[in-house]
């Protein structure tokens, strides 16, 4: 917290550079002060920011699924540019109304903000809040004094096609834990051939209903994925066809 206070602006504002890209997060809180600087940090996921950003190009479309406050989003909505488009799913209320400070911070038109959380059924749920920065989940948190609220989760292929929204050319799951429910709900979007690239958090530890790492890959390949990049900090996965 006292680094924090040491290194915030009096707007409250952070300007940070992705390998050559600006972009301006609000930092109004400790929390939301680490989450914004901590990716684009040696020791944070700044490597695999990166690399989604090489995948991609103007008039492109990426799905930011788990956008949080738009770390992501933000970034790549300036590499595809005006013609192109990024969607945000992001489905806890207080992080989507950061989402959208954010988007309208650096000026952007080109994100689209979805308020939903993505399965492999249409239904209603429950997300937990966990005490972390970040850690919100479908799943039991297993922590005292979680909160949870009430949710919307959409198929992924139903809600694309209901919506008209382009084909993502890369996809980034940050679910903790829901990684398998959310692929099933792609099968579609990801079989694809302008689904080229997936980016994928994994949280073997929090897996429901009998997923695993190897049903998870095993799914992948056999939608025509294979795997380029692996990442520890923390366990990131980058597959392409």
């Amino acid at each position: 917290i006292l680094y924090y206070y040491f290194l915030r602006s009096k707007d409250d504002i952070l300007n940070t550079n992705f390998a050559g890209v600006d972009v301006r997060y609000y930092a109004r809180s400790p929390e939301e002060f680490r989450l914004a600087e901590s990716v684009s940090g040696e020791w944070g996921e700044k490597d695999v920011v990166e690399a989604l950003m090489s995948s991609l190009g103007p008039g492109d479309c990426f799905y930011d699924v788990g956008a949080n406050i738009g770390i992501y989003s933000i970034v790549m909505s300036k590499i595809v540019k005006e013609k192109g488009t990024v969607v945000a799913f992001e489905p806890e209320k207080e992080s989507v109304s950061r989402l959208r400070d954010n988007i309208n911070l650096n000026g952007l038109k080109n994100v689209i903000v979805v308020n939903k959380a993505l399965g492999e059924k249409n239904e209603k749920g429950s997300l937990f809040i966990g005490k972390t920065v970040g850690h919100y989940s479908l799943l039991k948190i297993k922590e005292k004094g979680v909160n949870s609220q009430d949710v919307e989760i959409v198929n992924g292929d139903d809600f694309v096609d209901k919506n008209n929204l382009p084909l993502p050319k890369a996809i980034k799951i940050d679910v903790e834990g829901y990684e398998y429910a959310v692929l099933l709900g792609f099968s579609k979007t990801l079989s694809n051939p302008e689904c080229k690239i997936i980016c994928i958090e994994m949280h073997p530890y929090f897996f429901k209903d009998g997923a695993t790492e190897s049903l998870v890959l095993n799914f992948l390949e056999s939608a025509g994925f294979t795997k380029t990049n692996f990442y520890k900090k923390p366990y990131h996965l980058i597959l392409s066809k």
